[in-house]
């Protein structure tokens, strides 16, 4: 990677490294695919231009992992799970953060590409697919391998992926199951990339409210795709049951109880699905009464 794009990526606060290579030209020099975007008017949904977005992308991004309140509140969430180790790693010598950072700056690339005009609208067909080609001839020219690479690109090819999954509600654990193995295990990344690329739609507009839920549905996601992967026999429960049977919301509770449920399988604690909703339900009033 060209080292001045490594470091505005690292740099103290990366957005503002980023629109400083912008007004130098070195950004587009660099990435030109990205020019395309400027002045790219979006649907009324959107308060950005494509290139504006893409850098809005990149500071929500570092706003929910950061240390202020937006990133107390991910940590939070995400409590069950050592949200920093699963970060704060490299891939082939680049860290990880440094190439989610890039992969946000990127992640809608191919919009102006892509945009048709389907009933009546303004819409950009499979423009997730289409960017993470583009990127695949792109980013080795710039030094990256082929993991690093293969990391862009399947976070700009399945940055919708999220809300497609949950359109048959509840996803089933087989398409669970493929959501992970498309993206390589890369589940919290990419859940990451979601959620920042809601956060740049609306901008200012993009409440505590709609964060909390935008949450709420990252922890299901992660969750979800934690206790199908999980090592062993199959799970004696799923999220549904807890959700089903239980009246538990999606969120961090329903994080922790399914997680230690699966444990206490894995440890020969319950051996049965009487056994595991019975140690369920009591992990969840204790986990309640714990937080009033």
């Amino acid at each position: 990677m060209p080292s001045e794009l490594l470091a505005a990526l690292t740099a103290e606060v990366p957005v503002a490294a980023l629109r400083a290579m912008d007004a130098t030209g070195e950004l587009t020099a660099i990435l030109p695919e990205l020019e395309a975007g400027r002045g790219f008017i979006q649907p009324d949904k959107h308060c950005f231009t494509v290139l504006e977005h893409n850098l809005a992308a990149v500071e929500a991004l570092d706003n929910a992992t950061g240390d202020g309140p937006a990133g107390d509140e991910l940590r939070e969430v995400l409590s069950w799970i050592d949200f920093r180790e699963s970060l704060e790693r490299d891939i082939e010598g680049t860290p990880l953060m440094a190439l989610l950072r890039l992969s946000a700056l990127v992640h809608d690339v191919a919009k102006p590409a892509t945009a048709a005009i389907v009933d009546g609208a303004l819409r950009f067909p499979r423009h997730g697919p289409r960017g993470a080609e583009m990127l695949r001839g792109r980013l080795p020219l710039l030094g990256l391998g082929e993991e690093s690479t293969n990391f862009v690109a399947t976070m700009v090819r399945y940055h919708l992926r999220p809300g497609e999954l949950v359109r048959q509600w509840p996803p089933t654990d087989r398409a669970v199951r493929k959501f992970v193995g498309d993206l390589d295990g890369h589940v919290l990344p990419l859940m990451l990339v979601n959620v920042a690329d809601g956060w740049a739609t609306r901008g200012a507009g993009y409440s505590r409210e709609n964060y909390r839920r935008h949450l709420g549905f990252l922890n299901y996601i992660v969750a979800r795709s934690w206790a199908v992967l999980d090592e062993g026999e199959a799970p004696l429960i799923t999220g549904e049951d807890l959700i089903e049977q239980l009246d538990l919301e999606s969120g961090r509770l329903l994080g922790a109880v399914l997680t230690s449920v699966r444990r206490a399988q894995s440890a020969g604690a319950v051996s049965t699905r009487e056994e595991a909703m019975t140690l369920a339900g009591t992990l969840l009033a204790s986990m309640r009464a714990q937080t009033n």
